[in-house]
């Protein structure tokens, strides 16, 4: 009797957990939301974006907000040791507009190809790009060099 009520107690606080992960995932979903649509990223699609996000860097890493100095895109923060603080480890998504002077060492993060070309078109120094594609689930780091203009 008193093992069948431990099980019990055991189920209720497992499924209270699985419901309190599931509110704060809608939560995120609905801070997001603008950002998604600015990305044009799929709300479903980003919790695997943010799984190869994690396995690529290797690191704890958490959203920030959009940041309208980054060309109102995501920032991501990472961690690199246990007890550690996070820090600016790259952004999603930046408008390609707002690439003029992006600082070298700041990783852009996009979630597919067509946002490469955007970011490959727009850029005017070098770039670290990873493209994390979360359809696919391949990843792979790009260094970005701007295009040389030339007059017709």
């Amino acid at each position: 009797m008193a093992a069948e009520q431990r099980r019990l107690a055991a189920e209720d606080r497992r499924l209270a957990a699985e419901e309190e992960a599931h509110e704060e995932q809608q939560a995120e979903q609905q801070r997001l939301a603008d950002f998604f649509e600015h990305a044009g990223i799929k709300a479903g699609l980003w919790r695997a974006f943010m799984q190869l996000v994690c396995s690529a860097s290797g690191k704890a890493v958490t959203c920030g907000d959009q940041s309208p100095a980054h060309g109102n895109g995501l920032l991501l923060y990472s961690r690199p040791r246990k007890g550690a603080a996070f820090q600016l480890a790259g952004v999603v998504c930046p408008d390609p507009s707002a690439l003029a002077g992006w600082p070298a060492d700041l990783t852009i993060l996009v979630p597919g190809r067509a946002w490469l070309s955007r970011v490959e078109e727009a850029a005017q120094s070098p770039l670290k790009v990873a493209v994390l594609d979360p359809v696919t689930k391949q990843c792979v780091h790009e260094r970005v060099d701007p295009r040389t203009a030339t007059l017709a």
